[in-house]
């Protein structure tokens, strides 16, 4: 029952983290990419002080440790700040791709760091995967050195996240409760985004901004502190490998999401391409559950 659930709540965060693109180019045809990305993270870090305070009733820093500060540092900070960088220039189908790789993390970085073996299920879903996206990018529109910056910011992003992953599973075996660790992540995510708009000369805020940002401002808010709160604790029972494979699914929800709310056309040739790169992203994984389920 409580596998279940935590299949649930990776289910809900999932379908949070697919919205985010739409709405993050929503809001940045009137705030600034720096600014959004502050905006998020600090009054998400308002709320999840609140919410720790109110059904913890204590916020210990001795009792939290620094690991969750600087896991916060990393993600949501700056993946959050490169990732709304990313989307100025890309477009949120585009995103939603190259995010959905997240699953070969945990392979790539055993292979790296602890070379470990990548077994022979993990090679077919990267061809299939490596494939898709070749299809993908052979109809998307490309705009020159633009499109090549923000692809390489969508990368640095998905290489800290790959360490993030590790750090937040490790984190959450400990006994310190999800919400702590989700607020302090959020707490030192706004100080270090601070930082960058502070050094690169970005405090002045927007003269105006429309209703329609606000309100996407406000869910940006909520898909910020919700679905990060959500994968801690979805974490405490669920594998790093499992939990990845969910954000699979980001891809035809988000592609439903983006030609909506902002008209990306999202045609049979990309849409194939994506299929190949969740089939490559999931077969590893689902292969390896068969396997386990059939030695059993």
């Amino acid at each position: 029952m409580v596998l279940h659930r935590a299949y649930f709540i990776m289910l809900v965060a999932s379908l949070f983290w697919s919205m985010n693109p739409v709405a993050g180019k929503i809001a940045l045809e009137e705030i600034a990419a720096p600014q959004l990305a502050f905006i998020r993270v600090f009054f998400a870090a308002i709320i999840l002080l609140l919410v720790a305070y109110f059904s913890v009733r204590r916020f210990s820093l001795k009792q939290i440790g620094w690991r969750p500060f600087m896991l916060g540092l990393l993600d949501p900070g700056l993946t959050s700040l490169l990732f709304v960088t990313s989307l100025t220039v890309l477009s949120a189908s585009n995103t939603l791709i190259i995010m959905a790789l997240m699953p070969f993390s945990q392979s790539i970085l055993g292979r790296v760091v602890f070379k470990e073996d990548i077994q022979v299920s993990v090679w077919i879903g990267a061809v299939l995967a490596v494939l898709g996206i070749s299809i993908f990018f052979s109809v998307e529109e490309l705009k020159g050195a633009e499109t090549i910056w923000g692809n390489m910011l969508l990368f640095m992003v998905f290489c800290v996240m790959v360490v993030s992953q590790l750090l937040t599973r490790k984190i959450m075996l400990s006994d310190v409760p999800a919400i702590q660790v989700t607020a302090s992540q959020m707490i030192s995510a706004t100080l270090i985004i601070f930082a960058y708009m502070f050094l690169s000369g970005n405090l002045v805020p927007p003269v105006h901004i429309s209703f329609e940002t606000k309100l996407t401002l406000i869910y940006l808010i909520i898909s910020m502190s919700i679905p990060f709160f959500l994968y801690n604790k979805a974490m405490r029972h669920i594998p790093v490998g499992m939990a990845s494979l969910f954000l699979v699914s980001i891809i035809p929800f988000g592609f439903i999401f983006a030609a909506v709310f902002v008209g990306e056309e999202i045609t049979w040739i990309k849409a194939n391409g994506a299929i190949l790169v969740m089939i490559g992203v999931a077969l590893p994984h689902l292969l390896q559950s068969g396997t386990r389920r059939f030695s059993l």
